[in-house]
């Protein structure tokens, strides 16, 4: 494995020092730990900052200060002047950069043994000269020695590295020359970052008080720009206006619920009432106050029962007690109503329903009849059509027929993403597809989201422990000092975990796995849910697993449910591909 600590972003650097980076990242697929500390800068005797190039770590111990050139230096000796930067002396250069690298690091503690060698990428020489035109071989390290580093590190070092690394001489190394990348300092990264889209959502919430005079908002907003945040935060301005109100806050799906559930019960109301339900959960309900409670179809039934009973059957039979105003009287009342993800709950009936022109709205109708003031009553709905899933049928939710059902809708739109870093951003982007071009360009330009880690990508080969995987990734962040194993939500491909790479496990890195659904909270644990049942989530770090590489997608579902996941993650993204 390798850790890379970048001063400088690669395509700032020039072209020989790209050439060596590639080389290198072979090393990630080695079983020992190295570190390349690229760009960095030291002070010389006079203490003139100076910049260098690579510093590597190796497992054993031993640091190379490696000053890469983009051809082999000539001497010629006549003259006594070298070709290329004005005739210096570029080894008398590179023992400068080696001697201040020294003073650096043993000004922070103990200095590893620490060697230095002139890199030429774009030169093969023979590893058993003594010397190569002219430059005696030791001092070099040549494009064919990069192809073969270990050797090549044995070729330099020798015996007189050979335990493991002493953590005490890589923190004085890192604390010398890779400023922030002690586990300390990028946690407090990844904090402050936290608190930066806080903030930024909490700033946007201005926008409530703008419109706090238009009763009913419809308010789009594309992935990541807090629609859920702002459909609470209204929800609890509702609640506590006036001697209090009862509030309906809608959800389609059971993580979200539950996750919302939680967030309303920690927050103090001082009067006033929001009530958080499921759309089916609800529609349950309403059968069962009525006195006709119906069954839901068993775990494991197939895909066209179930969706038989909640697209046809759940709501016809809500709709039949709707009809009759003795069984009316037993459904709760409300005072204003707020719905995320607005666009998965239909505004009109399945084919199969019959319904009168009064009914016309689909679930809306019934939302409606639970409102004491129905269409004239308060409400927040947040949605983007964009993000109704494929399996859904498009043609069931209208954003105009929902703006038709209430009496004096307002329309808004939230401004693009603020819920990323730039390198998730970016990498949503160079991932698009047909099917998702219009939520990724909702997520506008990018140009002032915070800047954090890469998104990672591992291909699960055949044989590999799945489980090992992930709890490698797991360690790795929490000791790189990126976040704990409880702030990671691991996202599978299939319904069930037991279905998915990981099978019937419940615990990973010594936590136990928690199922977002789960009505209790459970501190210490590690959250796991499919990708359709994360939809409205997000988290510090997510893990997506089960699903096969972005190229090898086929139809709109996939795309669309590789999007869902991924974009669930602020910060940190590992993908662990299906092979």
């Amino acid at each position: 494995m390798i850790e890379w600590i970048l001063h400088r972003p690669p395509h700032a650097s020039n072209p020989a020092e790209i050439r060596v980076a590639e080389r290198l990242r072979g090393l990630a697929d080695s079983p020992h730990a190295w570190t390349v500390i690229w760009g960095y800068y030291y002070q010389d005797k006079s203490g003139m900052q100076r910049e260098g190039d690579f510093l590597i770590l190796g497992p054993a111990g031993g640091l190379l200060v490696l000053e890469v050139k983009s051809s082999l230096p000539r001497h010629f000796p006549e003259t006594g002047r070298w070709e290329g930067a004005g005739g210096d002396d570029p080894f008398s250069q590179l023992n400068t950069e080696w001697q201040g690298v020294i003073r650096g690091i043993n000004a922070k503690g103990n200095a590893p043994y620490i060697e230095k060698a002139l890199c030429v990428p774009g030169v093969d020489a023979p590893p058993d000269v003594e010397n190569f035109q002219g430059v005696p071989r030791n001092w070099l390290v040549t494009g064919n020695d990069l192809e073969n580093w270990v050797s090549t590190w044995l070729r330099i070092f020798g015996n007189r590295v050979r335990n493991s690394v002493d953590p005490l001489q890589k923190r004085a190394v890192l604390e010398a020359f890779g400023q922030g990348s002690l586990p300390e300092e990028k946690r407090a990264f990844i904090d402050h970052t936290e608190q930066l889209f806080e903030r930024q959502f909490t700033s946007r919430f201005a926008l409530l008080d703008q419109l706090s005079e238009n009763r009913q908002l419809l308010i789009h907003g594309g992935t990541g720009t807090g629609k859920t945040w702002h459909a609470l935060e209204l929800a609890v301005r509702h609640a506590r206006e006036g001697d209090g109100r009862r509030v309906l806050f809608l959800t389609y799906n059971k993580a979200l619920t539950a996750q919302l559930r939680r967030i309303v019960a920690l927050r103090q109301i001082e009067r006033g009432e929001v009530v958080v339900r499921g759309w089916e959960e609800l529609f349950l309900e309403l059968c069962a106050l009525a006195g006709k409670p119906i069954t839901t179809p068993a775990p494991g039934s197939p895909v066209d029962t179930i969706r038989s009973f909640y697209e046809i059957e759940l709501p016809r039979l809500v709709l039949e007690i709707s009809r009759d105003p003795s069984l009316r009287k037993t459904w709760p009342a409300f005072d204003a109503l707020i719905v995320d993800e607005g666009q998965d709950h239909d505004t009109c009936w399945h084919a199969e329903i019959d319904s009168l022109p009064a009914e016309s709205g689909g679930w809306w109708h019934i939302y409606q009849l639970l409102l004491r003031q129905i269409r004239d009553s308060p409400a927040g709905i947040f949605y983007d059509a964009a993000q109704r899933p494929p399996f859904r049928a498009a043609d069931r939710f209208d954003p105009a027929v929902l703006a038709a059902a209430w009496s004096q809708p307002a329309h808004v739109r939230l401004q693009p993403a603020v819920r990323y870093t730039r390198p998730l951003w970016q990498f949503f982007r160079d991932h698009t597809s047909p099917a998702t071009a219009g939520m990724i360009e909702a997520l506008g330009s990018g140009d002032h989201l915070p800047e954090g880690p890469d998104a990672e990508i591992h291909t699960l080969s055949a044989g590999a422990d799945p489980c090992a995987l992930v709890e490698s990734i797991l360690a790795r962040w929490k000791k790189s000092g990126l976040c704990d194993p409880t702030d990671v939500l691991i996202l599978h491909a299939q319904s069930d975990i037991a279905n998915s790479p990981l099978g019937d496990r419940r615990v990973l890195a010594g936590r136990n796995l928690r199922e977002c659904t789960e009505e209790e909270d459970s501190p210490g644990c590690i959250r796991h849910t499919s990708i359709h049942k994360a939809k409205g989530l997000d988290s510090k770090a997510v893990i997506l697993i089960g699903m096969p590489p972005h190229k090898d997608l086929v139809t709109d579902y996939e795309h669309f449910s590789w999007f869902m996941a991924v974009s669930r993650a602020r910060q940190l993204l590992a993908v662990v591909e299906s092979g």
